[in-house]
């Protein structure tokens, strides 16, 4: 019995994982963070901006359902959305990177991720150790290049 009440638990643990938070699609206003560092995400999901006379980076593009989200964070900082030139990720989970390949298609940015994500954001999640599986998890696969090296212990 008990065991039949654990397994429950971690099914239903399991499913809960790739749900979005409403936190995450919420809109919250993007600010200057300082010098030419801002905010752009939305109220539970971070996402920044450090412009440049050469182009934009934006670091985490998010959810799929994200990007008109950041869109409008960066124009109504008084920045253009197409001068983005590089997109990089903190990790590579759904909810940091599934709107990658829209940011790409719209801006034409450099998308740069560490070497032990590639497989990950190029097979769209399905390589993702810990959300692979699940099908609400998964997003389109995007082409990205290794910038740097994991680092190892």
């Amino acid at each position: 019995m008990l065991a039949r009440a654990l397994a429950a638990v971690f099914i239903v643990a399991g499913g809960l994982q790739a749900q979005v938070s409403p936190d995450w699609i919420v809109p919250f206003p993007p600010f200057r963070i300082a010098g030419n560092l801002y905010y752009v995400g939305s109220k539970g999901l971070a996402s920044y901006l450090i412009t440049t006379p050469q182009g934009h980076i934006l670091i985490n593009s998010d959810l799929e359902e994200s990007v008109p989200l950041l869109r409008a964070s960066v124009e109504n900082l008084g920045f253009k959305f197409s001068a983005i030139r590089i997109l990089l990720i903190s990790h590579a989970h759904w909810d940091h990177d599934g709107g990658s390949a829209a940011i790409k298609r719209l801006t034409g940015a450099t998308y740069m991720v560490m070497d032990a994500d590639v497989p990950v954001v190029e097979s769209g999640g399905k390589a993702d150790f810990q959300y692979g599986k699940q099908p609400a998890s998964l997003y389109p696969p995007t082409k990205s290049i290794a910038c740097c090296t994991t680092a190892t212990r």
